[in-house]
């Protein structure tokens, strides 16, 4: 018995359980991507060896409780959070098999007292004269899981037995106004006798019934979900939806309901949206969607009192416990910050290091072409400060727009020497010139001989033969045709480059321009110059259809102050039709301030060029003790620190510009990562002089990132799901433990150099370099591990609200737990036989931070969820992916083997000079 306990208790066990526990989430992730939410269920999810993972873990986290006696008085904070992960798991327990959920339906006018559960039942009902029996049990079933259901039912004839054979999505007659129903092969078995049949369903609808007749009485199978009675009824008086000025995107939708429930005498009424529900007698109703004629919506409903306390407490208690973690004396947190400030002053004695890496930068030569004449400045920027209704529903300057076109087409927000507004305004003033004008960057070979290119930029004209046939039309329409996967890089860079031919075309055609508004009606359309307006009087519609093409005359024409006059109109016109939806005079100053620094990319070239040259100087004292570059190296930080300060202005007024926290999507979450690092790097930058130089240059690196075409800069509205304060606090939090994570990765990288480059001459002091950054390292984990954890708490709260429910296994929220347990192992690793050191440590640092990368931009593009942007479809992996894989590979391959190779040569307590 002792022999059993002291196995299950044991580090290598936890270290073991964690991992099949993240490999079996990721593999479930990619399940469910390919073949449904049930399939991943059924297999991984709600499978009994997976519950018996976390049984597991309990089992061994109560053991290693009594074997580190962490009841001990500084050790209090380290038992707190690892109690709290027994409550988390009763609180699952509880949701798991006590609570349920479903979603409820009601067109406006009627009422309902039912809903329906989100996983499709099997209904097996027997029916006789002297007997009723009915049971009901989930059938996770999908094409990769078509034996996923097994029961039978005890009646007067006797035991009657039921399984699936066989699941065809998508097979059935779907009736009016349900969508078309999955078949399900099934067998039933009575005395001896097999009959194989086919029932109709799917989730989220009853199934339709099917009769099977025995002597004594019928079977009525069916497949679909579960109708539950509730002890109330909800009618629907009301559907209301909003949407942005002049779009059809939605800025929120909400439910005018009236609830009545007899057995209490409640007769209330509530309006129910998105982070706002309705509570009663332990049931929340939440507003899940709605109906596409707008008149009916979708409830989501969930019973789950219990389980949501529970682990809301554990939630707290682990988030608690965390904190005193870091503070509490003689918690690991403290001592490896007396250990590193030791080492710190051991080393400032035998300063030395490394070697750098340099990447030799370069330009491509361009072809240079006379550019159609610039229209004046002021009066291009004055064209960029008018309204404009983007397509999405955000109103905001011209300029920004125009930005963002130049940005589509030349890869910048300016184009030689001439800003955004010049060169839109040019697009009209000036239309054929900048036709035959080169603009757009063509790579593929292959599409540069099919347009006939002598260089490496096209302009719109070269797209289109003398008969005006577009050149590569058969091309895009093939490469569209194929999947994601399928494409190679023609279809990709065709793909490319005829939207921006579109862009171009569009912008030309005045098609992006929505500068007339109608009235200050949100619901209300705004036109552009082409537009025929079928909302105005006359007069506007003459104004609208005129006023655009006079302006361009007079620009052509060089009369500045008519062209001013008519800008003045255009502006008057604005003010008097839709005074109360422009944001202001503030507004527009501050958004066209934000335009014209573009702090972001600026600060991407300055963060990564001057981290560059600071850790350049960093490794040459390091390798040679005498040149010191002290003046240097204080000018660069306090540089660093301003550009950090001119960071977070940058952050503050695109804050202000959108009126929400600016990490909502891919661009600006890379921002804030970028910010995060660089706050990271202050919070330890006394302890080490090298982390603040990598931090800018990688800081810098993840803003360059951040512009690479595939990011969208443009500050856009939100959908009514975050238009919350959870938004706030659950993004920055995490994003914030990417950023200590992301220092980590770095950290790790750097120590391995350093045992690369490590000899008889130089152990002693650059061991010491290893030993500090490797505390700095487990520092920063740890932050990172704890801010990850929280964060992803607070999601699961905010999930709670808005669809009721904390955990719903989305792609996303569980690679942010697979990212916790694999870093919860990194940091329990020196608990591990065999996973012990400083080389192993760093090592798993580094690699680790692709669990990350996975959690933060992999889920968005290759698996569908909730927070996925490419609906699932596998697109091409990245060439750098692979060829950072190999470098990683490489790097620890050779930190190995320098490693053993010194501790055959070298006492690691000797002390050696350096010559």
């Amino acid at each position: 018995m002792k022999q059993v306990v002291k196995v299950l208790s044991a580090p290598w066990m936890m270290g073991a359980l964690l991992v099949i526990l993240a490999a079996a989430m990721a593999m479930a992730t990619f399940v469910e991507n390919d073949y449904g939410t049930p399939a991943a269920r059924h297999l991984v999810y709600s499978a009994w060896w997976f519950e018996g993972i976390f049984l597991l873990l309990a089992i061994n986290m109560l053991g290693n409780i009594f074997n580190f006696q962490m009841w001990q008085r500084r050790k209090l904070p380290v038992l707190l959070f690892h109690l709290s992960f027994f409550l988390i798991l009763l609180g699952a327990a509880l949701t798991r098999y006590v609570g349920y959920e479903g979603l409820m339906h009601i067109r406006e006018g009627e009422s309902e007292q039912q809903m329906l559960s989100y996983d499709p039942h099997l209904t097996l009902e027997w029916q006789s004269a002297d007997a009723h029996i009915q049971q009901s049990k989930p059938a996770l079933l999908s094409p990769a899981t078509p034996h996923a259901y097994k029961g039978s039912i005890s009646t007067p004839s006797g035991k009657i037995k039921v399984r699936s054979l066989a699941f065809i999505p998508n097979s059935g007659h779907a009736h009016e106004g349900s969508t078309q129903p999955h078949a399900v092969v099934m067998e039933v078995r009575h005395q001896g006798e097999r009959d194989t049949l086919m029932v109709y369903g799917r989730s989220g609808e009853i199934g339709a019934p099917l009769n099977i007749e025995f002597p004594k009485g019928s079977l009525q199978l069916r497949y679909g979900a579960l109708p539950i009675d509730l002890p109330f009824s909800v009618r629907l008086k009301e559907f209301i939806l909003e949407r942005y000025p002049g779009s059809e995107s939605p800025s929120g939708y909400r439910s005018e309901v009236q609830l009545t429930d007899h057995a209490t005498g409640t007769e209330s009424e509530h309006s129910i949206f998105m982070n706002n529900i309705l509570n009663h007698r332990g049931y929340r109703l939440y507003q899940s969607s709605y109906d596409t004629d707008e008149r009916g919506t979708i409830l989501s409903v969930n019973r789950d009192g219990a389980g949501t306390l529970v682990t809301y407490i554990g939630y707290f208690l682990m988030s608690l416990g965390m904190f005193w973690a870091l503070f509490a004396p003689g918690t690991r947190f403290r001592i490896l910050l007396h250990q590193v400030d030791r080492i710190h002053r051991q080393r400032r004695k035998l300063v030395g290091l490394v070697l750098l890496l340099l990447l030799p930068l370069g330009a491509l030569a361009q072809r240079q072409v006379d550019l159609p004449p610039a229209p004046d400045a002021e009066l291009a920027a004055e064209f960029g400060s008018l309204w404009v209704l983007d397509r999405g529903g955000r109103i905001k300057p011209l300029n920004s727009l125009h930005q963002e076109i130049a940005l589509k087409l030349v890869k910048h927000h300016s184009f030689r020497g001439r800003t955004a507004d010049q060169l839109i305004l040019g697009f009209f003033s000036h239309p054929a010139e900048w036709q035959r004008t080169p603009l757009i960057t063509v790579k593929e070979p292959e599409l540069r001989r099919l347009l006939q290119l002598s260089g490496p930029k096209a302009a719109f004209a070269d797209f289109f033969d003398a008969q005006r046939n577009y050149r590569i039309q058969s091309l895009v329409e093939a490469a569209y045709r194929k999947s994601p996967s399928e494409r190679n890089k023609l279809d990709q860079e065709a793909i490319k480059v005829d939207e921006q031919v579109n862009v171009f075309y569009l912008t030309q055609a005045g098609e992006l321009h929505q500068i007339f508004p109608t009235s200050a009606d949100r619901q209300q359309p705004w036109y552009t110059p082409v537009a025929r307006p079928t909302t105005l009087s006359p007069n506007d519609s003459a104004f609208v259809t005129s006023v655009l093409s006079n302006f361009i005359q007079q620009v052509r024409n060089n009369d500045r102050a008519g062209a001013l006059a008519l800008l003045d109109e255009v502006r008057t016109y604005q003010e008097s039709h839709a005074a109360e939806l422009l944001p202001g005079e503030r507004r527009l100053r501050m958004e066209l301030l934000y335009n014209r620094l573009s702090i972001f990319l600026w600060l991407s070239t300055v963060l990564f060029g001057l981290g560059a040259f600071l850790l350049l100087l960093q490794f040459v004292t390091l390798l040679k003790p005498r040149w010191q570059f002290k003046t240097v190296m204080r000018i660069g930080f306090v540089l660093i620190l301003l550009g950090f300060l001119y960071y977070s202005f940058g952050m503050g007024l695109r804050w202000y510009l959108a009126g929400r926290a600016p990490w909502s999507n891919g661009y600006e979450t890379m921002v804030f990562v970028g910010w995060t690092i660089l706050f990271a790097a202050f919070v330890f930058v006394r302890k080490s002089p090298l982390i603040l130089p990598i931090s800018a240059l990688f800081a810098g690196l993840v803003l360059m990132i951040a512009h690479l075409s595939w990011m969208n800069p443009q500050i856009t509205n939100l959908v009514p799901v975050l238009q919350s304060y959870w938004l706030t606090l659950h993004v920055s939090i995490i994003t914030a433990g990417y950023g200590f994570l992301a220092l980590g990765a770095l950290l790790g990288f750097l120590s391995l150099l350093i045992v690369i480059v490590r000899t008889p001459l130089n152990y002693a002091r650059l061991q010491l370099s290893i030993q500090e950054l490797t505390a700095i390292n487990e520092l920063s984990l740890t932050a990172g591990l704890y801010l990850m954890t929280i964060g992803s708490f607070l999601g699961g709260v905010w999930a709670n609200e808005s669809w009721g429910r904390y955990w719903g296994w989305d792609p996303k929220e569980t690679w942010s737990l697979i990212t916790i347990i694999v870093y919860a192992f990194v940091l329990h690793m020196r608990f591990i036989p065999g996973m012990r050191g400083q080389l192993a440590f760093n090592s798993a640092a580094m690699v680790s931070i692709a669990s990350v990368i996975m959690t933060y931009l992999g889920v968005n593009y290759y698996l569908a969820g909730m927070h996925s942007y490419a609906g699932g479809d596998p697109v091409p992996i990245p060439a750098f992916v692979y060829y950072t894989a190999a470098v990683f590979v490489l790097l620890i391959a050779a930190a190995r083997y320098n490693d053993s190779r010194l501790r055959t040569k070298v006492n690691p307590l000797s002390k050696h000079k350096d010559f």
